[in-house]
C-alpha cells in the first residue's frame, strides 16, 4: 500500500510532526483510512474525522477504535463539514487537497469551523498559486 511506503521512507515522521502539541477539539479532514490518528497527542479531548469514502471510512472506523484519542468518523467532505461554526481548535488536513476538486472552497469551509485563533495544519504536496 502507498501509504505503508510512504511512512517507511519519512512520512510517519511527517505525520508525528504535523499533529504534535494540538490540544482540545481537532477535525481532520479526509482522514483517509485513518493511519494518521495513532499520531495524536492526549490533549487533543475529540477528533472528529471525516472521510467520504465509504471503503475508507470503514477503514477509520475500525482505527479510530484503537485512537490514543476520542476519535469519531463522520462522513462527510471538504467543502461541507458536518460541524458548526467556529466549533473546533484546529483543523488537519494530510495528503488530501489534491482530491478537493475546490481548494478554495474548502479551505472557507475550514475557516468557518475554526475558532478565532484557531490553526490549521497541513502536509500537502500541491502547488500553491
Amino acid at each position: 500500500m502507498l501509504s505503508a511506503r510512504l511512512d517507511a521512507g519519512g512520512g510517519a515522521e511527517h505525520r508525528r510532526e504535523l499533529v504534535a502539541d494540538l490540544s482540545g477539539s481537532v477535525v481532520e479532514v479526509g482522514c483517509g483510512d485513518g493511519r494518521l490518528f495513532a499520531y495524536y497527542p492526549k490533549t487533543v479531548s475529540a477528533l472528529t474525522a471525516i472521510e467520504p469514502e465509504p471503503r475508507l471510512f470503514a477503514r477509520a472506523e475500525a482505527a479510530a477504535g484503537l485512537a490514543p484519542v476520542p476519535t469519531t468518523v463522520v462522513a462527510g467532505s471538504a467543502s461541507h463539514l458536518p460541524l458548526e461554526d467556529a466549533s473546533v481548535d484546529a483543523a488537519v488536513c494530510s495528503l488530501v487537497l489534491c482530491s478537493v476538486p475546490d481548494q478554495a472552497e474548502a479551505l472557507a469551509e475550514i475557516r468557518r469551523v475554526l475558532r478565532p485563533g484557531g490553526e490549521l495544519r497541513f502536509y500537502e504536496h500541491v502547488i500553491a498559486e
